[in-house]
């Protein structure tokens, strides 16, 4: 799977996985006020015949719809959880996991 570029730099993914041939990747940036921001990568591997070389695409077919689903599912969770560590991190949520000025009825 490729990686992204910041800086010149290859970015290496927070989180990736496959259900062959669909896959997916999490790269992780941070604002200008600190803030964590990300991107996902959704793709799909194929081959257009048994001499070429493997390529990559954005396009899905119909069998790739559900292990796409499952993937960015997946990729969701890891999101959250990522975000939900750095509000932590920086006090913004109470231990209940609400916002410290937000009414949690």
């Amino acid at each position: 799977m490729a990686t992204a570029t910041r800086n010149g730099k290859k970015q290496r993914p927070v989180f990736a996985k496959s259900y062959w041939p669909v896959s997916v990747a999490v790269f992780e940036h941070k604002n200008e006020d600190g803030r964590l921001n990300h991107s996902v990568r959704l793709s799909r591997t194929f081959r257009r015949n048994e001499e070429s070389d493997w390529e990559t695409t954005e396009y899905l077919s119909v069998n790739d719809l559900l292990p796409a689903a499952k993937l960015l599912a997946e990729a969701y969770d890891v999101i959250q959880d990522r975000l939900q560590k750095a509000y932590a991190d920086r006090g913004d949520f109470g231990s209940a996991g609400q916002a410290h000025d937000e009414n949690p009825f």
